[in-house]
């Protein structure tokens, strides 16, 4: 995710190496956002998912979260970044999670294919554009529901998705092996089928309207070929199975080499066990250096390398001697303190 806010990029072509920067436009945030469904499972009970006072608890701890991410969110804003802010949506997605805390990997892998097949196409060639013309893009529900940079209606799927990985037993081999075929499956079926069938990255075409005639919502209805598109963010179907099958990859790639690697990878551990602190401070230091972290000669690459740097040797130090995050740990205190109230 520092590679996609700090690097300037090129569009991905890959048959062309030298374009391979560009895998961290869009596939990064949509690996964020399938951990968020692991994390959660995590919280909850793991493989067994809780019944009773537990699912009560787990409940009430999912909301309070919800609500503090938020709250996050919404104050980082004010840093007035050039920078997409994933926190709200990432609060909204907690909050649709918590009737789904009983079901099963396979019931949750079903909806997550449904919610692919039936719900995205209705968003990208109905929702959309009747929101966008008949309401004014529905305010702040609609930014986050549909319009936004991270429409909650199209992400929940990896939300979903990443809930039933988390509920899986990930310490078992074949599990891990299984994250990476399927993932690379997906991956390759997904980024294929436009080329395929000559569509997907087309530009959009729409009906032309006469001079200051306002648009019909029918007149901002893509063409079906746009929903092969696999551009970062587009948020098409074949987005959706192509980058979440790519995240599935490399979340399974992790946690096989994992504990064979344990010591080596023990700084990337300590920022993945304070994800919230190490993003704010990254968008509190992009706001802090202004427009001159994208005005680099190098394409931002020595940014990069002192925020990841940064990360990495402040995360590990933190971790060792004062264990969890501070904004982690707050939401704990907070959340433990709200349960008791």
């Amino acid at each position: 995710m520092f590679g996609a806010h700090l690097l300037t990029t090129d569009d991905l072509v890959w048959s062309d190496p030298s374009s391979w920067d560009g895998l961290v436009d869009g596939r990064s945030s949509i690996l964020f956002a399938t951990l968020a469904g692991v994390s959660v499972a995590l919280l909850t009970g793991r493989t067994s998912p809780p019944s009773g006072d537990a699912l009560v608890r787990a409940r009430l701890v999912l909301l309070v979260r919800a609500v503090l991410v938020f709250a996050a969110g919404s104050a980082v804003q004010l840093l007035i970044t050039p920078v997409g802010v994933i926190l709200e949506y990432y609060a909204v997605l907690f909050v649709l999670a918590v009737p789904l805390l009983r079901w099963r990997p396979r019931s949750l892998f079903l909806l997550a294919g449904g919610l692919v097949v039936v719900l995205n196409p209705l968003v990208h060639r109905l929702l959309v554009p009747w929101v966008s013309v008949e309401t004014g893009g529905g305010g702040v529900l609609g930014g986050l529901v549909l319009l936004g940079q991270y429409p909650v209606a199209i992400w929940v799927a990896f939300l979903v998705v990443g809930l039933g990985v988390g509920r899986l037993d990930l310490t078992a081999v074949r599990v891990r092996v299984g994250l990476v075929v399927v993932g690379l499956v997906g991956a390759v079926v997904g980024y294929a089928a436009g080329p395929l069938l000559g569509v997907g990255e087309q530009a959009e075409t729409f009906p032309e309207t006469a001079l200051g005639e306002l648009p019909r919502w029918q007149d901002l209805v893509p063409p079906v070929g746009q929903l092969l598109s696999t551009a970062p963010h587009s948020g098409t179907p074949a987005e959706v199975v192509a980058s979440g099958g790519f995240a599935l990859a490399v979340l399974g790639v992790c946690l096989l080499i994992a504990d064979r690697l344990r010591l080596v990878l023990l700084p990337l551990a300590a920022v993945g066990s304070m994800p919230l602190s190490a993003y704010c401070l990254q968008l509190a230091g992009i706001a802090l250096l202004g427009d001159s972290v994208f005005s680099t000669a190098d394409g931002g690459v020595g940014h990069w390398v002192l925020f990841a740097g940064t990360a990495l040797v402040v995360c590990t130090v933190w971790s060792q001697t004062l264990g969890r995050g501070p904004l982690e740990r707050g939401i704990g205190l907070v959340t433990a303190r709200a349960l008791r109230g």
